[in-house]
Formats: C-alpha cells, structure tokens, sequence
C-alpha cells in the first residue's frame, strides 16, 4: 500500500535476529495504533536498507487486522525516529556512517538528534548553575593517571561506558582494608565481582576491561534504600502536539541487595515515585526531593537542547542519597516507558506512546498543514 510522503513516519532501528529484525515490537505496535488515529502510518527499519540510488526503503509494518508484519518497499520517508540501541562502540561504529547519512540529508528530519553520550551531555548541563549541583563529578578515563587521580580525590569510584545503557560496563571500584573490590557488570552484561591486592592491580585490571571502549569516571555514591537496595527515579519528558515540553510521568526503579543498579533489564523493579519516597523519607525532605525533580524536569531538556539541537523527549535518571540530596544520573535520548506499565499507570504509558506521533504529526503536517 502507498502512503502519501508526508503522512509516512520511519522508524530507524539495529538489526536483530529475529522476524521481524528489531527489538521494541510491543512498543512499535502501539505506535503504529496511535498514529493511525492521527492519519499516520508508521514503517520500521534499518538504515541500512535504504537504497539511496532510488530513495527506496525496505522496511516493515504492522499490519492490525491479522496482528502480522510484514516486509514492504516504501518511499525515503522524510521524518525520522531514531530508535537505533547500540550494545557496544563496535556496533555504534557499524552503524555510524548509515545513521549520519541520514542525518546530512537535506530532506530527510529526524524528530529529535540523539545525544553522543555520557561525557558530551556533561559538558552540555555544566555551565547551568541550578542543574551543576546535582551533577556527579565526571572525567574521563583515558589513561592510568586518570585512575589514579579519581581513586585519590574520591576514594570509592564508578566507571560507566560512555554510550550504552541497561548497567553494562558499570563498575565500582572500593578501597578495602588496602586491597580495592571491583563489582558490576562487563560490557557483555557478565556480573563482576573481584578483589584486587593493590592500588596499581587495581588500574592495570580496570584498564584491561576497559580497553577500546570509551569510558568516564564518576564518584561511588550510595544512593540506596535505609535497608540497602539500590533505587533511581526515572522522570521521562517528552514535547507533545504543539512542540512544548512536557514531564509525562516519573517511577522509582529499585534492584537487588548489593547490585549496583537498579535497571529493569538487570531484575530491578518498579513503583509510583511519591509513595516511594514517603517510606524513605521525612515528609519535609520527599517535599524538597518532589521539588528538585520537577526543577530538573523543567531545566534539563532546554538546556541542551539549546546547546545541542531539536529533541523529542528524555529520560532522565536521577539518584537521591540518604540525606535527599538529588543526583542527576544519566540522560537518555531513546528512553523506553515500560516502566508505566509496570507500575499500573497505563494512562502515563499510553500518553508516553502518543506523544512522539502527536509532534511527528505536528512536524509533518504543522497546524495548517504546512511543516513546522
């Protein structure tokens, strides 16, 4: 079936091996539902299939009546949600150069540029005075002096891949009694859990691990229930139809007794943020927490997007410690919003899947049918 260019929405995402080829199914199945309500049709695909010689497309496309997808040849479409996962800089760099081309192309749009990684988005929220307090000290990892300076001015360290998310690669680093314990997890989500005899083991082990992966270098915080189990708040904001940001929901994500993470992926779980908190805090304290929240939900999205170029929506990770001081964690242009469904606010979700339509829709056809 032809759809005209400008109600055609392509979704871009990593081949898998699976029919059809792609994570996300579920999710891309309810978009599909949603902006066939709003006049869209949605295609998911690679950038790789694209044949650029006749601005072609291989792509899929759910088809509701038999509940089946099905593999078709469309138009270039020319808006874009990028919803490429990359697991590693391997397959990052594979895709890399697919990706950029659509991005330089003068007719193609994607709906929100993605970010670049951990180590950029810091120096893209540093300068901001109200949102630098809650940003975790971060360097870079390119040499064994960096180590040694963190190991010194911090003591207990986390390193993180640059890019990536889901706890992969996420390691600390804790002085004990002389000897240094590293746990977490590898980059093939492997768990880790090593006592190294020395400060120089130590750096030559983190090294080894992390050789030809980009890496930054964070304080270990305890951010952590009264009774030990690592929790963080996801806040996701999107734009909605008329291109203002707006916070959809937020909810807490909890993990196992000594886990480093709380990531769903890694067996976490999640619950409603304001009840959360009220067990673990004073009523005085999860007031001032609800308050930075919103500040920081309201903040960061403009921020870099002023810095950075047009976005469609955030997560955004946010850690408290025991005192209810606020931690800006990581900032994710592809977030995912299972996390609604499983804490029952399935409104939250299903709003969660409109809103990109809605603004794609905005973008494509504008208020008066013009592109916005």
């Amino acid at each position: 079936m032809k759809f005209p260019e400008r109600t055609l929405l392509g979704i871009i995402t990593c081949k898998s091996k699976r029919t059809p080829p792609f994570q996300e199914i579920t999710f891309f199945k309810h978009l599909t539902q949603e902006g066939a309500r709003l006049g869209l049709a949605l295609i998911v695909f690679s950038p790789m299939d694209i044949n650029w010689d006749h601005r072609k497309v291989s792509a899929w496309r759910w088809h509701p009546k038999n509940d089946n997808w099905l593999r078709e040849i469309h138009p270039l479409p020319s808006l874009i949600y990028d919803r490429c996962y990359y697991t590693d800089s391997r397959q990052y760099m594979l895709y890399k150069p697919y990706v950029e081309r659509l991005i330089k192309d003068s007719n193609v749009h994607l709906l929100g540029r993605p970010l670049s990684g951990k180590w950029s988005t810091y120096q893209l929220l540093k300068p901001h005075s109200s949102i630098r307090p809650h940003l975790p000290p971060t360097s870079t990892l390119l040499s064994a002096e960096d180590l040694e300076l963190a190991l010194n001015r911090h003591g207990s360290i986390l390193i993180k891949p640059n890019g990536g998310s889901h706890g992969r690669g996420v390691i600390a680093v804790i002085p004990q009694g002389g000897r240094y314990h590293a746990r977490g997890r590898t980059l093939r989500n492997h768990p880790v859990d090593v006592t190294l005899q020395t400060k120089k083991s130590a750096i030559g082990w983190i090294q080894r691990i992390t050789a030809n992966t980009r890496y930054i270098i964070q304080p270990y915080l305890s951010l952590v229930t009264a009774d030990g189990y690592p929790f963080d708040i996801r806040i996701l904001v999107q734009k909605n139809g008329s291109g203002t940001w707006e916070t959809t929901g937020s909810a807490v994500r909890t993990g196992k007794v000594h886990s480093l993470t709380s990531n769903l992926h890694g067996g976490g779980k999640a619950e409603r943020t304001f009840p959360f908190l009220q067990r673990q805090f004073s009523d005085d304290t999860t007031a001032q927490i609800m308050k930075t929240i919103e500040k920081l939900a309201a903040d960061v999205p403009t921020q870099i997007e002023n810095e950075h170029g047009r976005l469609v929506e955030l997560g955004l990770d946010l850690g408290v410690d025991r005192t209810g001081r606020v931690w800006l964690l990581e900032v994710n242009s592809k977030p995912g919003r299972t996390v609604f469904l499983l804490t029952g606010e399935r409104e939250q979700y299903r709003r969660s899947v409109l809103l990109p339509v809605e603004y794609a829709r905005s973008f494509l056809l504008g208020p008066t049918g013009g592109s916005v």
